[in-house]
């Protein structure tokens, strides 16, 4: 009878982590990136951000909060920010998670975009999915953006 007992508890405790590894995972940040891979990024030394995006969200703290985490990475990475004759453009756009509004503290999705800004045409974009806190005290936002920017400039 003891080792049933002792069998159905570690049966529980199982189950308690699997369920807990489950919710984590749903909880976890993908990246992924797209490039063309005919565009040169040899020279591309300075950038803007592009002050409308898609959305129209480029006043609120999170835009300000991805672009002051993302300014900070790609200076690390020999980028100048510059708000004249830049050659690149950035963009920020993303997506609440579903049912909360548009000043909710979780994102969805997270992406930066990036155009020559002679041609303004796309040449990068990189995205994370999953479950993005924007709270200040929380890390996600930056861990997000770092793993955004990770894969820019690609290596080709």
């Amino acid at each position: 009878m003891r080792g049933l007992k002792t069998t159905a508890r570690l049966g529980s405790i199982f189950t308690v982590l699997l369920a807990a590894g489950v919710i984590l995972a749903g909880c976890a940040t993908g990246f992924n990136y797209s490039f063309d891979p005919a565009a040169s990024y040899t020279g591309l030394k300075s950038y803007s951000w592009v002050t409308t995006g898609t959305m129209g969200q480029t006043s609120d703290l999170v835009v300000k909060n991805v672009q002051y985490q993302a300014d900070q990475i790609l200076e690390k990475k020999g980028f100048r920010k510059t708000a004249e004759n830049p050659d690149m453009l950035v963009s920020v756009n993303y997506e609440n998670e579903i049912g909360i509004n548009q000043y909710g503290y979780q994102l969805r999705m997270l992406t930066l975009g990036i155009q020559k800004a002679d041609g303004k045409q796309l040449i990068w974009r990189g995205t994370a999915t999953g479950t993005i806190s924007t709270d200040a005290a929380s890390n996600d936002l930056k861990s997000a953006v770092d793993g955004i920017l990770k894969s820019f400039p690609p290596a080709k």
